[in-house]
C-alpha cells in the first residue's frame, strides 16, 4: 500500500477532530477503506461502567447478527484480544505476527464467532490502558483476504500514536462534560495533574496533584507563576504548543505529548490540548488551553506502603534512594545522622525480606504501574 503523506496528514486531522467531537465513525471508515480492510471497531470504556463511552463497529458487509452478539458475550475469549495485552497505550501491533490462526480455524470459537465475522487478519493498538479506562481498534481482513503487508503495518503504527491521544482528549472533554463547569471538573481531578494556561504559560487553575507534582522536582517547575520544563528545549516545545492551542483552539498538530525521564525510571508524560469555547464549558475569562500530567511507570507507594508495615518516615526515606538520593545527601534534607538513616535502612530491608539496594529496586520494579 503506497499512500501520499497528504492522504496521512488528512486522517491524522480527522482523528484529531474526533478527539474534540468524538464523532469516531468517520475515522474508522477511513481507516478501514485506507487499508482495504473489511471490518474496524473502536471502543472505550470506564472499568468500572457497564457501557462504553464510545463505540464503532463497521464493516463493507452484511454481517451476521448473531455472531457479533455472541461476540459481544464472550470477548474475553478472543484470541486477538489476548494477544494485544501484551502492549501499551500507545502501541500498535500486528496479531499475526505473535498468533498462529491456522491452529485456531478449528476451535469452536473460530467457526462461531470468528469466520462469521471475517475476522481472520487483524492488525490495530491500545489507545488507553491505565486501569480505569481500556480503549482499543483493531482492523481485520477475511481468510479469503491477502494478509497485510509490511506497509499496512506502517501505517498503523503511524496513527497509532494519534489516535491514543486524541481519544485521551476525548475522554477528558467528556468527563469534564459532567461538570457544570470546567474549574471545578479540573479542581475534582485525583488521578492526574490538570492545569489551566494561557499562552505565555502563567497557570490560571491547578488542582492538587498538579501543585504536588510541581513541588521540588528539576525537570517541571513554576517560575514566577508560569509553567517551565527542562532541558530547555522540551520549554520551547511547550511554549509552541501553548501559542497554538490558545490561539487555534481546533488545532490539529499540537496534541503530541512530551515526555519527561525520570532517573529512578518514572516518566511524567505533558499534554497539550485544546479547550473548545463555543461548547459551553469554559467558564474561564480569557483565552487559555488545557494541560495534563499523567505520571507513568510510578510506584504504586500506598500499595507498598501496606504491603511491608512501612512507616511514613520508612516510605520517606525509600521514596528519595528511589530519586538516587544519597544516604550523605539525606543527613542534611532530613536532619539525621548518617548512622541513623542506615539504621533506618536496615529495618526496611528487614520489612521487606532483602539484603541490598539492588533489590530494593528490583521490588520497586515489582509495584510499578
Amino acid at each position: 500500500m503506497e499512500l501520499s503523506v497528504g492522504v496521512v496528514s488528512e486522517l491524522i486531522g480527522q482523528i484529531y477532530q474526533a478527539g474534540l467531537d468524538g464523532k469516531w465513525s468517520g475515522v474508522i471508515d477511513q481507516l478501514r477503506d485506507i487499508t482495504q480492510s473489511n471490518k474496524a471497531l473502536f471502543f472505550l470504556q470506564k472499568l468500572d461502567e457497564p457501557q462504553p463511552l464510545g463505540f464503532e463497529f463497521r464493516t463493507n458487509f452484511s454481517h451476521c447478527p448473531q455472531a457479533l452478539a455472541e461476540y459481544q458475550r464472550r470477548t474475553l475469549e478472543d484470541p486477538y484480544l489476548q494477544v494485544s495485552q501484551q502492549i501499551v497505550e500507545g502501541e500498535a501491533i500486528n496479531i499475526n505476527e505473535h498468533l498462529d490462526v491456522s491452529s485456531l480455524v478449528d476451535s469452536e470459537y473460530y467457526q462461531r464467532i470468528l469466520l462469521p465475522l471475517k475476522s481472520h487478519y487483524v492488525m490495530g493498538g491500545c489507545l488507553v490502558r491505565d486501569g480505569i479506562y481500556e480503549s482499543i481498534y483493531a482492523i481485520n481482513r477475511g481468510p479469503d483476504d491477502p494478509a497485510y503487508s509490511a506497509s499496512d503495518f506502517e501505517l498503523i503504527k503511524i496513527v497509532t500514536p494519534h489516535l491514543s491521544r486524541a481519544v485521551q482528549i476525548y475522554k477528558d472533554l467528556t468527563l469534564y462534560k459532567r461538570y457544570s463547569s470546567i474549574s471545578k471538573s479540573i479542581l475534582d481531578q485525583s488521578d492526574k495533574g490538570v492545569l489551566v494556561c494561557d499562552a505565555q504559560g502563567r497557570i490560571l487553575i491547578a488542582n492538587a496533584f498538579a501543585n504536588q507534582e510541581l513541588e521540588g522536582r528539576e525537570d517541571i517547575q513554576v517560575t514566577n507563576g508560569s509553567l517551565r520544563l527542562w532541558p530547555s528545549a522540551y520549554n520551547l516545545r511547550l511554549h509552541q504548543c501553548l501559542t497554538l492551542c490558545v490561539n487555534q483552539p481546533h488545532a490539529t498538530g499540537v496534541q503530541e505529548p512530551i515526555l519527561l525521564e525520570r532517573p529512578d525510571g518514572e516518566t511524567l508524560l505533558v499534554s497539550i490540548a485544546p479547550l473548545d469555547r463555543s461548547a459551553g464549558l469554559v467558564d474561564i475569562d480569557q483565552p487559555c488551553c488545557l494541560v495534563t500530567l499523567t505520571k507513568q511507570n510510578a510506584v504504586r507507594w500506598p500499595t507498598l506502603m501496606k504491603e511491608y508495615g512501612l512507616t511514613p518516615k520508612e516510605l520517606a526515606l525509600i521514596q528519595a534512594i528511589n530519586r538516587k538520593k544519597k544516604l550523605q545527601q539525606l543527613t542534611l534534607e532530613m536532619g539525621v545522622t548518617y548512622n541513623t538513616l542506615a539504621t533506618h535502612l536496615k529495618a526496611i530491608y528487614k520489612k521487606m525480606g532483602i539484603h541490598s539496594q539492588a533489590e530494593l529496586m528490583v521490588t520497586l520494579g515489582l509495584f510499578r504501574s
